[in-house]
């Protein structure tokens, strides 16, 4: 969980530094979807579990954070207008299929993590943990998705470096937890070839997105 607020964290640090509200907006379409969905998650725990003070002011965060970043949506538009229009440029072909790729990976976890938590636990998920923090994770992979689809249709670098903190820290974060915490990893995970699976996900996401942004500010050529 610590990995998902600071990957939250650099991605507000992100959002700030792009200024143009054309290249920060999926930024809040990624934080509104993720702390939707979690707001959800916590109120239907809050309702099972009978409530509670840190439960219910985790949901009424979530809740706030939620509306604030749908309002900001809302307040500034999604619709590029006239004036916004930053210019065509030449698509980013390595970036594209990386964003796809990942779009498909993380939607198709995310859904499942989701609806099926059970069977996203027992059959893919690499360490035992409770529902609600497994549907919690499948907030961030379906904001993730959403950024990521939006992305690969992309052709102006500075909106696609945008989300490449986000992309890079959450990913490297989780690896370093794997590293650190190997001994709970390989005694709970359902299997190696799972465990694998997962290690080379994350490190394909972050290996993938710190090229593209250490990379991005060179001609989009390849």
């Amino acid at each position: 969980m610590g990995a998902i607020f600071l990957a939250i964290a650099f991605g507000c640090w992100s959002a700030l530094r792009a200024r143009i509200w054309q290249r920060a907006k999926i930024l809040v379409l990624v934080g509104g979807t993720f702390f939707g969905i979690t707001s959800i998650v916590s109120t239907v725990l809050a309702a099972s579990q009978g409530g509670g003070y840190a439960i219910s002011a985790w949901t009424g965060y979530f809740l706030i954070a939620s509306i604030g970043n749908f309002y900001l949506l809302n307040r500034y538009r999604w619709p590029r207008r006239p004036q916004d229009r930053l210019g065509p440029g030449q698509p980013w072909k390595t970036a594209r299929w990386f964003f796809r790729i990942q779009t498909v990976i993380v939607g198709v976890f995310g859904i499942m993590m989701l609806l099926l938590p059970d069977v996203a636990q027992h059959q893919f998920w690499p360490w035992l943990v409770a529902t609600p923090t497994l549907q919690t994770f499948s907030g961030l992979f379906l904001a993730t998705c959403l950024a990521t689809g939006w992305a690969s249709l992309q052709t102006d670098t500075g909106r696609i470096r945008v989300l490449l903190p986000l992309d890079v820290i959450f990913p490297s974060l989780a690896l370093l937890a794997v590293g650190i915490h190997w001994d709970v990893i390989s005694r709970e995970s359902p299997s190696v070839p799972v465990t694998g699976v997962w290690v080379f996900i994350y490190a394909f996401v972050a290996i993938g997105s710190a090229y593209l942004y250490f990379f991005s500010r060179k001609p989009a050529t390849t």
